[in-house]
């Protein structure tokens, strides 16, 4: 287990990155934030994997990639929400995860992001044209959410990479009602535009 929680950590990192890359620079609600990036090997035959097992707790990690113990509110709702995609694609639940074609993992972790510029007052008293003014500082943090879902070989070794990787990246909200609806689309989204998942099924 602690080699597949190293490859998530190292797979998490590098999604985080291309999903925060993503981010554009206009002022937005919580929910216009959201990113879904799904990525897959295109040499592996999908319709040869039939059989899935997701493990009953999720890989929390902090912002500087140490596993959190502590279970989070939503895991329980993503562990479901993941298999019952799975169901939908003609997967079938393993009785075992030795008996299963492939391991479903989840991984979440939250970073804080500061940032801030200038505030230009274009008009300055006596200043004809127009002339930039003072500067006013403006800083400001946001929090976001990345929650990491990486199809493996059930009997992957060290060296294998993921068969296929979903990133969901967005701001944390303050109402827990709305960031469960946006956790549950995002995660039917990175299924939906996976379609090549339910190959053969």
């Amino acid at each position: 287990m602690r080699k597949t929680t190293f490859r998530i950590i190292i797979l998490l990192s590098f999604t985080i990155v291309i999903l925060q890359s993503c981010y554009p620079g206009e002022e937005l609600t919580y929910s216009d934030t959201d990113i879904v990036a799904t990525f897959y090997n295109k040499d592996v035959n999908f319709a040869t994997k039939q059989t899935f097992a997701v493990p009953d707790s999720i890989i929390r990690i902090d912002e500087n990639g140490n596993p959190v113990s502590d279970p989070g509110p939503f895991d329980q709702q993503i562990l479901n929400k993941i298999k019952s995609e799975l169901l939908a694609l003609g997967f079938a639940e393993a009785a075992a995860p030795a008996n299963a074609d492939v391991l479903v993992i989840a991984a979440v972790t939250t970073s804080t992001w500061a940032s801030g510029g200038c505030y230009y007052s274009w008009w300055y008293p006596g200043w004809y044209p127009p002339y930039p003014g003072w500067c006013y500082p403006v800083y400001y943090t946001y929090k976001t959410g990345s929650i990491l879902i990486a199809m493996l070989n059930a009997n992957a070794n060290e060296a294998e990479s993921g068969l296929w990787i979903a990133g969901i990246n967005g701001l944390l909200g303050d109402s827990n009602t709305s960031t469960s609806s946006r956790i549950n689309r995002d995660i039917e989204q990175a299924f939906n535009q996976s379609p090549y998942l339910g190959d053969g099924k």
